[in-house]
């Protein structure tokens, strides 16, 4: 329960910093839904993520970000934040159902930053 309250803890400190450091914008939490501040796309994949839009599985649609992240396209980093944010504050119940982690969070969140170059940065977060 503490490991996992920590790991959770770690990747929203991770998504923090990555915001601040690749989008330079500073935020409270990672995922603030009731915040009108997310942009109808990003709600989309929140809305998908949480299963209101027939889309019930993680791993494709995280799939699906992670190649829009290799691609460069236009708004993919904040897209996985964005998702990867969502899922971390789903509780391990919720992801254990569609055998999905806040471990494989934490492995999503570092393909991200090696991606972007700042892999050592993230890596002395998650010490």
């Amino acid at each position: 329960m503490y490991e996992q309250d920590y790991i959770i803890r770690i990747n929203n400190e991770v998504i923090r910093t990555m915001v601040k450091l690749l989008l330079n914008k500073d935020i409270g939490t990672p995922v603030d839904i009731s915040d009108g501040a997310i942009k109808g796309e990003n709600r989309k994949i929140l809305e998908a993520a949480n299963g209101q839009s027939g889309i019930d599985n993680i791993k494709k649609m995280e799939e699906e970000i992670l190649t829009l992240v290799d691609a460069n396209k236009e708004g993919a980093l904040e897209k996985a934040l964005v998702f990867y944010g969502y899922l971390n504050e789903l509780p391990e119940d919720a992801l254990l159902s569609q055998n999905y982690s806040h471990e494989k969070i934490k492995k999503g969140l570092k393909m991200i930053a090696e991606h972007y170059g700042i892999l050592n940065v993230i890596d002395l977060i998650y010490r």
